[in-house]
């Protein structure tokens, strides 16, 4: 592989100079796992999916993917003393930049038990979104359990894909383009002049003192359960209900915070990443990769707002958004905003000027990854995030999994604190458990 990064691609990149963007990845295995056996899986790994084989290079100053000279993917294996070893090394991970010259992009730490094994495979945002998560978990557990049952799989590469940008649709280019881009950006103007959207904290602190922190909550199977029949029967979706219940904990804990603001209403800015993989031309499959866009909503909240009207509210801007298309212009438009050589610093100043929201809510939906690979048994996923690029936006990334709805809560200390990340944690979990 030898090509230009995309404009969504380089955002990333340039923005993980400013901070970090890295996921984390915990699978937590009973049965016979060996070192030897990790190593193969992760190799065959490596070669059905490109972007696991490449690094970052400067050529006249611009970053390429090229996979010349790039090292096998890292392991490191350290003995396991408890179930919560786990977070402390995630926590280390997604806070460790990645030697993007250097790569791989990608890293794993094997924390060997006796009976129960932790694997940590971590990765740089520029090679994957949340959807590719999902893609690389279960391929990785695929060739996990064949290998482990002494299998040779038989593994094909998958095509090398050009930057998402290269296969919009035709209704993001031309006039029509044109006048989707310009509506987004008076909608975004609006957004920024009129409604003044809130955050729970301003960043004043130097880059270097940033650290990003994880929290991570669950919803029983009977909880999420009644969760998902009660927003079938309110006509909405979970996705609705998740933002409706963050939002409002978010503007309760931004009224707490000022004086006398108890009263007054609170406008909030969500974002919620869309996978346009299947709108592409031509569409792609399920493969790891960055092609994922935005889409932003705004509600102006206060103590008289009905949790599930919020949530319808929330679901149809976020359908709207989709069937008009502005995820597409959102990547072209980062494009034509983003100077290619802008400086980190003032390229994520630049960007969260345009989305300027207090909120990042990633649900990747249900986990359908079987529990049995082969002689192992998946007990348990996990999953971790940084966005220290960004430290006043309070990220959430949600999925679900033997039934239960995992939710984790990323947050950047010294922007925003311990105490105030437990209790927007907190807000929210009371409410889905009590809707």
């Amino acid at each position: 592989m030898n090509r230009t990064l995309g404009a969504n691609e380089r955002i990333v990149w340039l923005s993980s100079e400013a901070g970090g963007l890295n996921f984390s990845i915990m699978l937590r295995f009973s049965g016979p796992l060996t070192e030897h056996n990790i190593r193969k899986a992760l190799d065959l790994l490596t070669f059905h999916h490109p972007l696991l084989r490449v690094r970052i290079e400067l050529q006249e100053s611009q970053p390429v993917f090229t996979s010349e000279n790039v090292p096998e993917i890292p392991l490191r294996v350290d003995l396991r003393h408890s179930d919560d070893q786990w977070y402390t090394e995630a926590e280390k991970e997604i806070n460790n930049p990645f030697p993007w010259s250097e790569g791989p992009l990608m890293r794993a730490i094997l924390l060997k038990g006796t009976d129960i094994n932790d694997i940590l495979l971590t990765f740089h945002h520029v090679i994957g979104d949340g959807t590719s998560s999902i893609y690389l978990i279960r391929d990785f557990l695929d060739l996990l359990g064949k290998v482990t049952e002494g299998k040779e799989p038989a593994v094909q590469s998958l095509p090398e894909r050009p930057p998402m940008e290269d296969l919009l649709p035709d209704s993001a280019h031309g006039l029509k383009g044109l006048i989707k881009t310009v509506r987004l950006l008076n909608k975004q103007a609006q957004t920024i002049l009129i409604q003044r959207p809130k955050k729970l904290a301003r960043d004043t602190a130097p880059p270097h003192t940033r650290h990003a922190r994880n929290i991570h909550c669950m919803l029983s199977e009977k909880e999420t359960e009644s969760l998902i029949t009660t927003c079938r029967e309110e006509s909405t979706t979970v996705h609705g209900a998740l933002c409706a219940s963050i939002l409002k904990a978010t503007a309760d804990q931004i009224s707490s915070m000022n004086p006398g603001g108890n009263s007054k209403p609170v406008t909030v800015t969500c974002l919620s990443p869309v996978d346009i993989r299947r709108f592409l031309d031509p569409p792609l499959g399920e493969e790891i990769g960055f092609y994922a866009s935005m889409v932003i909503t705004t509600d102006r909240i206060d103590s008289k707002t009905q949790f599930w009207e919020l949530a319808r509210s929330v679901r149809k801007a976020v359908h709207r958004s989709i069937k008009s298309g502005e995820p597409f212009v959102s990547v072209s438009l980062l494009d034509k905003l983003i100077p290619k050589n802008a400086a980190a610093s003032s390229l994520t100043k630049r960007v969260y000027n345009i989305y300027p929201a207090a909120l990042l809510v990633s649900n990747a939906g249900r986990f359908n990854i079987p529990e049995q690979c082969g002689p192992l048994v998946l007990e348990e996923i996990r999953i971790a995030f940084a966005n220290r690029a960004a430290p006043e936006i309070l990220t959430f990334i949600i999925f679900t999994y033997r039934n239960k709805l995992l939710l984790n809560f990323s947050y950047t200390e010294p922007a925003i604190s311990q105490k105030t990340a437990a209790a927007v944690a907190e807000n929210t979990i009371r409410m889905l458990k009590s809707v």
